[in-house]
This record gives C-alpha cells, structure tokens and sequence, in this order.
C-alpha cells in the first residue's frame, strides 16, 4: 500500500492536472473516487485515459450539488479541475464545503489565478503550455528566431507540473489539519506552476543575456559516434574536460585548448579543434563511450528513443516502467510510481476502469 491508503479523494475533472493529481494520490495508495456528469467521460478509450485514471474508482452520475455533497460528506480531499466558474455554477463554494464538512481539503487548479485576464481559459493544456513560452524557439532573452514558429510537442507539460505542484501540498494540508481540524483550500494555477519548470531560462546573469551555464566554445553537447548513434554530453567545465582528456590519452591538449576563449576566439582554431574532438567520438561506439565515462564519473549518456528507453531492462528492475492489463488495450506499458517512501512504497493497484460513455 501507500502513505496515503487511509484518506478518500473526491476528483472531479475535466482537464488533465486534475487527472494527474488523482493518479499520484491514488498511486500512494488514497481512495480515489472519480465523478463525471451523466454524459460520461470524453477520454474513455484513450491512453491517457488508462494511465492517468488508473487505480481509482469511476462513476457516471448527476453533476448536482446534492449528488456530489454526498459524495465530500466523508471525504479527505476534492480535487476540482473543472471548466471556469464551473464549481461556483454547481454550488461547490468554500463555506458550502466548510458546512458539509469541515475537514475537507480542496485542491483547486485553474489555467490561471483568479482576476488574471486569462481566467475566464479552461484548463486546457495547449493553451496554458502556449502562454508558458513552452513552445518558443528563441532562448530566453533573445529575440525571436526569423520565419520560425512555434515547436510544438506532445507531452502534458505544464498540467504535470499542476499536479506534481499540487501533490505535496495536499499532503501538507492533511498533515495541518491533523493539528488543526481543519481543512483549507489549495489553489494552483497551473500556468504559475509551470515557472519552476522553466529552470534557467528565468535566470539573468550580470554580464549575459540569460543564466546558462556558458561551455567551452569546441566542446558540443552532441557527437556522433562509429554506430552513427549519438551522445549527449556535459565535458565543458574544467575538472570534467581533463578527465575527458585522460581518458582519451591526451592530456597534453589542456594546455592550447584552455588557451582558446573569450580573450582568444581565433574561429580558424576553433574549427580545428572541434573536427579533431569529433574525431575522437567516432573511434568508438555510442554504449562504449556511454559505458567508458560512466566508469570515470562524468556526464555522457547515448541518445535513446523512447522505446528504447521503455524497453531497458533498468527500466523495468526499477519500477519506472511496469506492466498493467487494461480493460480496453490489454497488456500495457505505463508509468510506475513515481514517489516511492522507505516503509510504503505505493503501488499502482489496479488499471482504469471503464463504465462506457452515452454518446458512444
């Protein structure tokens, strides 16, 4: 079981943060009971559907205020992710939930706070992640790249980073109301949880345009190898850059490269430099090189698709990646928990279930 296996969740949602939330309280082992109105639920049959409702209970029934009251009476924690003003629509307002139960922990998550122009956006992800500046080509700082686009990608970014938000801060809220008795409400928008997701690109530094580590001008971040795979790797700082060079037997190249610079930016040289270090990378393959620096300590790994990376035999070892029979796919590869404590490590303990939708 998990931490979490004596507390009752309350989810209702129509957006994917709030989906996310219930699948990582669920994962440590709460209660989860998921209501959709009588319509049911548009993502029945989908993926995301059997991975992010995995583990809870799934009811079709009337989107009431008596109905869902019923429902809160004996319940830890609601999760409300809903279209805007949709909770205040039903009647799902703080001193109704404070009435119907005192102890009741609210996590609520917009597509942005309260009284910002944009709050009157459903949650939608593509719409937050596209106000998040997650689609800019341009590095932070800089002007846009010309004639380019947006780059856009598949991945529920910002509503992740709702959710991870939000997880804690629920259990926060119980481990308070356990000395207090009472219960509270957590708001996260979830384009305000996506500016610890931005990492550098917040940062300034004095004498650069943006915060980001600034490498040596021939060390790549990219090379391909013998196999035609590639690495990604992280040699430009200097402790790292003459272990690298030890390990390819030439230590006596510090001296002239740690002489090219700022001070120094000959591009002839630079050039010249950088085809002899891609040289270096084709003389073995991407896992030997991958294996070589992993035994020395520094930073190289070899660029995987995901399902190579699904299909490692770490993956699986280590619970990153487990198996779960769903109703509608069969056997199917997921997500394994992803917060695993020292005496209840959580378990994913069932697949989605499905209840079928009216219009289907």
């Amino acid at each position: 079981m998990g931490v979490l296996d004596q507390f009752k969740v309350v989810e209702l949602s129509n957006y994917p943060a709030g989906n996310i939330l219930g699948m990582l309280l669920a994962d440590q082992g709460a209660d989860v009971l998921k209501i959709f109105p009588e319509e049911g639920n548009p993502l029945e049959g989908t993926a995301e559907h059997a991975v992010w409702n995995r583990g809870k209970t799934q009811i079709r029934t009337s989107f009431s205020l008596e109905t869902i009251l019923e429902f809160l009476s004996a319940a830890d924690v609601l999760i409300e992710c809903l279209n805007p003003h949709q909770a205040d629509n039903i009647g799902l307002t703080s001193d109704i939930l404070s009435k119907t139960n005192a102890g009741l922990i609210t996590a609520s998550l917009p597509a942005f706070r309260e009284g910002h122009k944009y709050e009157n956006i459903p949650a939608r992800e593509e719409l937050v992640a596209a106000s998040s500046a997650i689609y800019a080509l341009n590095p932070s700082g800089e002007l846009p790249v010309e004639g380019e686009g947006p780059s856009f990608h598949s991945l529920y970014y910002a509503s992740t980073f709702a959710a991870m938000t939000a997880a804690p801060a629920v259990v926060a809220a119980l481990i308070q109301r356990d000395l207090t008795k009472k219960g509270q409400k957590i708001t996260v928008p979830i384009h305000d949880a996506m500016f610890q997701g931005m990492g550098t690109a917040l940062v300034r530094h004095a004498k650069r345009k943006h915060g980001r580590q600034e490498g040596h001008p021939i060390i790549e971040r990219f090379y391909e190898c013998s196999d035609n795979r590639w690495v990604n790797v992280n040699l430009s700082i200097p402790r790292f850059l003459e272990i690298f060079l030890d390990v390819i037997e030439h230590p006596e190249w510090m001296k002239d490269i740690s002489s090219i610079g700022p001070s120094n930016p000959d591009s002839s040289l630079i050039d010249s430099w950088k085809y002899k270090i891609n040289a270096v990378w084709k003389q073995r393959t991407a896992l030997e090189w991958e294996s070589l620096m992993s035994d020395v300590g520094l930073p190289v790994t070899m660029c995987r698709s995901i399902d190579e990376w699904v299909n490692e035999e770490h993956a699986s070892q280590s619970g990153a990646i487990i198996e779960i029979n769903d109703p509608h796919f069969g056997k199917m590869k997921q997500p394994g928990v992803l917060v695993r404590t020292l005496s209840n490590p959580g378990i994913v303990s069932g697949p989605a279930p499905y209840i079928g939708n009216i219009h289907e």
